[in-house]
């Protein structure tokens, strides 16, 4: 007996504005696409960091993860993903997470996208480790199966040097 159908029955057991959405995330999962995400790079804007904080920390934000991506008639996208990378101070970053994208243009050529991701994340420089969710925009340009993209984390706590930051990462889906 499989997981998933006994998960897809249970999103039957909320209310209907939940429901929906864990039946969303349970058919992506089941029914998505694989591929793998491949984390590069996080731009600290200059405006809202320090050039002496800039220059301690970490820009090359190396990492990896599954993801699971379906696709709707329109070309809209739904994914599913497991993301684990190099945050700004050279720690392990986990995100657990969904996203939604819409795109422009015919399928067959260079795409622009824009939509949301919403993810649990942990890093051990926030809320003393512990896990919390986020919501951030996610910017993208999509060719056939490879989608380059990007997300803004914005300023956290306020003030100079807590965020304001552009994470830039791929996404390859496989035949």
């Amino acid at each position: 007996m499989s997981v998933v159908p006994a998960a897809r029955a249970a999103c039957g057991d909320w209310p209907e504005w939940i429901s929906r959405g864990c039946t969303r995330l349970v058919d992506t999962y089941e029914n998505g696409r694989n591929g793998v995400l491949i984390s590069g790079y996080s731009w600290h804007l200059p405006f809202t960091w320090t050039p002496e904080r800039r220059a301690e920390l970490n820009a090359n934000a190396w990492g990896g993860g599954p993801i699971r991506t379906t696709e709707d008639p329109d070309g809209d996208t739904h994914s599913v993903y497991f993301l684990v990378f190099k945050d700004s101070h050279s720690h392990a970053q986990f995100n657990l997470g969904y996203e939604y994208e819409t795109y422009w243009g015919p399928r067959s050529g260079l795409q622009p996208g824009l939509g949301f991701t919403v993810a649990i994340v942990q890093r051990p420089d926030i809320a003393n480790g512990v896990p919390f969710p986020a919501v951030v925009p996610v910017g993208s340009l999509r060719y056939g199966d490879a989608t380059l993209s990007a997300v803004y984390i914005p300023t956290l706590n306020g003030g100079i040097n807590h965020g304001s930051t552009v994470y830039i990462f791929g996404r390859v889906l496989f035949k």
